[in-house]
């Protein structure tokens, strides 16, 4: 049986795609995550920026 390993941005894609219809996942991070991918910013200090200001809002 021969496996088939995907490429990270076969990992990515899946990723993002799971992400997307689970509706259990709040909206908002599903939101941020998602616009960062697709805009090809998908960094850790972007993710960890877009988090807080997430967190800080939610604080408000």
């Amino acid at each position: 049986m021969k496996q088939e390993i995907k490429s990270g941005q076969e990992v990515l894609d899946d990723f993002i795609a799971s992400i997307k219809g689970n509706e259990l996942l709040d909206k908002d991070t599903v939101t941020a995550v998602v616009n960062l991918y697709e805009a090809g910013k998908f960094t850790k200090t972007n993710l960890v920026n877009a988090m807080s200001h997430i967190r800080e809002k939610n604080e408000n």
